[in-house]
């Protein structure tokens, strides 16, 4: 199927260094590269326009980015399928550990933050988690699925020969001059062992909290906690919603050269200069309540525990957050009020909770709309109708991504957080202590201006940072 793309040759399009982004009538979008400056872009253009033989219009792309896509499009072979070729019989170890390079790869360029192995009666599907989405990165025969694995095990360091057992590892590889570190995680299925990979950029820098895409009220509500002497606070969420990304950045915005900074994290993600970075080894019975007692030895100023799994870690924390330190931690919970009920129901009784807890975050991802292909269009009567609650006007004006070169046609790029920031105040603290009904709990936040999740993520649409379909997907109003 012909895309934009096509309509500019590889040779004119490395000439000029010009992605096809998008086609409206008779309209092409060219990206061409942002370092040029506006006259050279609008030469180019024009050079372009006369080419190609139609109306042209040009977009500034980052370089890195425009390259990255100009090799993806041009480079022979790089859209086919990735194949098992020299793979019949499956038992060659250099045609496999090529095969298994160049799923890592490709998931990397895709900016993939997870890959699946996943194996079935006849064949072997690989797929790759992509801004929150899988999508198939090849379909290999059946006979590649157990040396598929094995090369994984190898890479990991894990037993090859046990099939039966789960098992987990680690490595490392390198690509495009980046290091980017791989969690293993195998366990076996009725047609043989599924293996799922999460990939770690290392070479990505962390952002402080104002690079989070907060909303001004909520970073003033987030530093106010995370710069306070001592207290709890808690990010909440579930797997895969940003939450280590949250915790670290808060650690980022710290003076870490002044204070005596820790972590304790199953494994450690990111490394900080200045920060004592300290591994849970399950293995040998090192958890998170054995590694925060130890800490507590160490005169420390700041903790963050990577997450709060059970009682004896919630109890740690809470009492090293009544003697006098900050105590950053996660939890899996639905939203930031259900955090406090998750903290009784590990059995921590509500004067505690009230005199320890200084804030909680939770959050969920939205994919954001692409900056390369976004359109102004009015709302359709069901946005408007899921919108209600916000009394807008007559004409409600939105924006999504059309979708182009750069977004490979989905119209969304990278994601966003949707978050939502409870500050306990003085008299949330005191209905606490009293172990309150939730509803009661509600109506007091909601008096004090706070929002659900849900509205959070509608204002986000209305912004024009995501769609009102994807905030409606990813963060919808709790059944009662």
């Amino acid at each position: 199927m012909a895309t934009v793309s096509d309509l500019i040759p590889a040779d004119i399009a490395r000439s000029f260094s010009a992605i096809g982004l998008r086609q409206d009538g008779e309209k092409l979008f060219v990206g061409l590269p942002a370092s040029h400056d506006a006259a050279e872009r609008e030469t180019a253009r024009e050079q372009l326009q006369n080419q190609l033989g139609t109306t042209v219009e040009q977009i500034p792309v980052e370089d890195a980015l425009l390259i990255e896509v100009l090799e993806s499009i041009y480079r022979d072979g790089a859209d086919k399928p990735i194949e098992a070729t020299g793979l019949a019989t499956g038992d060659s170890e250099g045609p496999i550990a090529d095969l298994v390079n160049e799923v890592l790869e490709r998931a990397v360029k895709l900016r993939a933050s997870d890959i699946h192995v996943e194996p079935s009666e006849s064949d072997l599907v690989v797929r790759a988690r992509v801004d929150g989405h899988l999508e198939v990165l090849a379909k290999l025969p059946g006979n590649v699925s157990g040396p598929f694995v094995s090369r994984l095990k190898v890479l990991a360091k894990i037993n090859i020969v046990e099939r039966r057992r789960p098992q987990d590892g680690q490595f490392s590889f390198q690509t495009d001059g980046r290091q980017i570190d791989v969690r293993l995680a195998t366990v076996a299925t009725l047609n043989g062992e599924k293996a799922v990979m999460r990939l770690l950029d290392t070479r990505k820098g962390l952002t402080d909290l104002a690079g989070l895409g907060l909303a001004e009220h909520q970073l003033v509500k987030m530093r106010k906690m995370v710069h306070a002497q001592h207290g709890l606070v808690v990010t909440a969420g579930p797997t895969g919603s940003g939450k280590t990304t949250t915790l670290h950045s808060a650690l980022h915005d710290l003076d870490v050269m002044n204070l005596n900074v820790s972590t304790i994290e199953d494994p450690v993600e990111y490394v900080m200069k200045g920060i004592n970075h300290i591994p849970v080894v399950d293995e040998l019975g090192i958890g998170f309540a054995t590694q925060l007692r130890a800490l507590l030895r160490q005169d420390p100023d700041v903790i963050l525990v990577g997450e709060t799994r059970d009682s004896e870690t919630a109890r740690i924390s809470v009492q090293a957050a009544l003697s006098g330190r900050l105590v950053i931690t996660s939890l899996h919970a639905t939203d930031a009020l259900s955090v406090i009920y998750r903290l009784f129901q590990m059995d921590i009784e509500p004067y505690l909770v009230a005199a320890a807890l200084r804030g909680v975050i939770a959050q969920r991802l939205v994919r954001r709309i692409c900056s390369y292909c976004e359109v102004e269009y009015d709302a359709t009567t069901e946005e408007r109708l899921m919108l209600a609650d916000f009394q807008l006007g007559k004409k409600v004006k939105l924006r999504k991504g059309l979708g182009c070169a750069v977004c490979r046609g989905s119209g969304y790029r990278d994601r966003q957080g949707v978050y939502q920031v409870f500050e306990i105040s003085d008299a949330m603290r005191e209905l606490i202590s009293k172990r309150p009904d939730p509803a009661d709990v509600a109506a007091m936040a909601a008096k004090e201006g706070f929002k659900t999740l849900e509205n959070e993520a509608y204002i986000l649409a209305l912004e024009g940072r995501t769609t009102v379909q994807e905030a409606m997907r990813l963060v919808t109003r709790d059944v009662h």
